[in-house]
């Protein structure tokens, strides 16, 4: 019998040092998204020895476990759950890397099959923070358009006061010569309040709900994010964790609508800033596109360095 869960921020740790240990770098098990999006997903949780479980029963599907040893005992325990239910155990979330452990086990008992809607896009640092190259000339292009529209600045969101300053190494900059100002919680919280008033879209209610939890926890999940201004108004906000030791999450990221080069500027910005506080981070994991067309043209549109192909696991 498995002791299921609902996660809580006093997981934190351990869940932490489970994904730490699996070595994959996707996104869609981290704590902070297990945890700000568990009103949407309402995820379960428990421990299985060196493994994490993850179950979502609503949809009949668990994650592969998380962590490192032996997987069998976990992958059994799921087995004798969903053959209780009388159901076949389908499994979510798996990398090529989890394959190769999982396959020499169990392959001849499960169909696998892509879930490339759900395939993370992971780019180096040294991309997001130069954008070097002809391919990305785009990108430099709509930086200088966002540049000539008016004077900007970048600012680290801090959870306590406004106008306190935080330095910095800037990759264009000698050591210490850049400093970040910065925006407090509430000045963030208005502007992504006006952004989804903007859209009108009730579908993104869900993904509002997960923003606002992120404001409520700020500090306790570890979250470091930024304000983009541009003639003294903010234009666009981002926001990530760390995921491991060297995979920085992105999980939101927001411009308003007709600000040309917003997004290229706030993406180069927070990548520059995360770079200056987490000089380990040597990829930013940027998440997927939902199957979503222009959001996996935004994404390919920056060639990423890895997609992080994910697979589903069937029973026969």
């Amino acid at each position: 019998m498995i002791n299921w869960k609902e996660v809580e921020l006093s997981d934190k740790p351990a869940i932490e040092d489970k994904i730490c240990a699996s070595g994959c770098h996707g996104a869609d098990y981290g704590f902070a998204n297990l945890f700000i999006w568990r009103k949407a997903y309402t995820p379960l949780i428990a421990f299985c020895g060196p493994r994490l479980l993850v179950g979502m029963p609503q949809w009949n599907v668990y994650a592969y476990p998380k962590g490192d040893g032996d997987v069998r005992p976990s992958i059994e325990l799921l087995l004798q759950e969903a053959h209780e239910k009388g159901r076949k155990l389908m499994l979510r979330g798996l990398t090529q890397k989890t394959l190769d452990e999982f396959l020499p086990l169990y392959g001849g008992h499960f169909e696998i099959s892509e879930d490339r809607d759900n395939a993370d896009y992971v780019y180096s640092t040294d991309k997001l923070c130069n954008l070097p190259g002809r391919h990305l000339s785009s990108k430099r292009n709509h930086i200088k358009h966002f540049e000539r529209n008016g004077a900007w600045e970048f600012h680290k969101i801090a959870a306590d006061s406004c106008g306190c300053v935080t330095s910095g190494c800037h990759p264009d900059a000698a050591d210490g010569e850049r400093e970040y100002k910065s925006s407090s919680i509430e000045e963030a919280r208005a502007f992504v309040a006006e952004f989804y008033r903007e859209k009108n879209d009730p579908e993104l209610a869900a993904e509002a709900t997960a923003i606002e939890e992120m404001f409520e926890n700020y500090e306790a999940l570890g979250f470091i994010g930024g304000l983009l201004y541009q003639n003294g108004e903010p234009v666009a906000f981002t926001a990530g964790t760390k995921l491991d030791n060297e995979v920085f999450d992105v999980h939101f990221e927001k411009a308003l609508p007709g600000v040309d080069g917003a997004y290229a500027m706030v993406n180069r910005e927070f990548a520059r800033l995360v770079h200056a506080e987490l000089p380990s981070i040597q990829f930013f994991n940027r998440e997927e596109d939902m199957g979503i067309e222009g959001l996996r043209r935004a994404k390919e549109s920056y060639h990423p360095d890895i997609l992080l192909m994910k697979y589903f696991a069937r029973e026969k």
